[in-house]
C-alpha cells in the first residue's frame, strides 16, 4: 500500500458522491413539473392500452441494443451475454413501471402524453445522468492524451477536433436536458387535467 492509497480511496469516495448528489439534482430537475403534480394529486394508478405498447418498445430496444451481442461464434460461452440481457431487459421493466406510476399519479390520461413520458422523459432522464460521467471523462481524455494512444486513435489525434467534439456533445447535452423539462411542462398541459394544470402553473411560477 503506497502513501497515497487513502488520499486516493477518499478522493474516489467524494467524486461518487458528487456525483450520484449530482445525478439525483439532475432528475428532479428535469422531471420537477411531473414530480410536483404527482406528489399533489396522488391518482392511483391506471394502465392503458399504449402503456403496455410502451412497454414492448423498451423491450425492443432493449434487444436490439443488447441482444447482438449474444450472436457469438459457435462454441464460445453465451451465459455473461445472456446476464447482461436478462439485467436490460429487467432495466427497462422497472423504468416502465415508474413511469407508469408516475403518469398515473400526475393524472395524466390522453395516450400521446403518457407515451412521451414513458418512451422519451424517464429514459431521456436516465440517459443524461449517464452522458455525465462520459462528458467528464471525455473533457480529461481530450486534454490528457497524447498522439498515438488509443484515445487519439479512436477519437482524433488532432486537439481541436477532440475539444471541438467534446464542446458540441456537451451543447447537445445541455439541450436535452433543457428539452425533457419542457416536454415535463408539456405532458401536464391537457385542458381535460384542471387540476394538474393548476399544480404545474404554480411549479412554472416557482421556477
Amino acid at each position: 500500500m503506497t502513501p497515497h492509497t487513502p488520499f486516493i480511496g477518499i478522493l474516489g469516495l467524494l467524486i461518487a458522491g458528487l456525483y450520484v448528489g449530482g445525478a439525483a439534482w439532475l432528475a428532479w430537475w428535469m422531471l420537477e413539473p411531473i414530480n410536483r403534480v404527482a406528489g399533489h394529486l396522488q391518482a392511483t394508478t391506471r394502465y392503458l392500452l399504449t402503456d403496455f405498447l410502451g412497454l414492448m418498445v423498451l423491450l425492443q430496444a432493449a434487444l436490439a441494443v443488447v441482444g447482438r451481442a449474444i450472436d457469438t461464434k459457435p462454441g464460445e460461452d453465451r451465459s455473461p451475454y445472456w446476464i447482461v440481457l436478462f439485467v436490460a431487459l429487467l432495466l427497462m421493466f422497472v423504468l416502465w413501471a415508474a413511469s407508469v406510476s408516475v403518469v398515473s399519479r400526475a393524472g395524466i390520461t390522453l395516450p400521446l402524453r403518457r407515451a412521451v413520458l414513458i418512451l422519451v422523459l424517464v429514459p431521456g432522464a436516465l440517459a443524461e445522468i449517464m452522458a455525465v460521467p462520459i462528458l467528464l471523462t471525455g473533457c480529461y481524455l481530450s486534454v490528457t492524451v497524447r498522439p498515438g494512444d488509443w484515445a487519439a486513435r479512436f477519437w482524433s489525434e488532432s486537439l481541436q477536433v477532440r475539444i471541438l467534439g467534446l464542446v458540441a456533445s456537451i451543447v447537445l447535452a445541455i439541450l436535452w436536458g433543457l428539452t425533457v423539462r419542457w416536454l415535463s411542462f408539456w405532458v401536464l398541459a391537457a385542458p381535460a387535467q384542471p387540476q394538474a394544470a393548476g399544480a404545474v402553473s404554480d411549479s412554472a411560477a416557482s421556477v
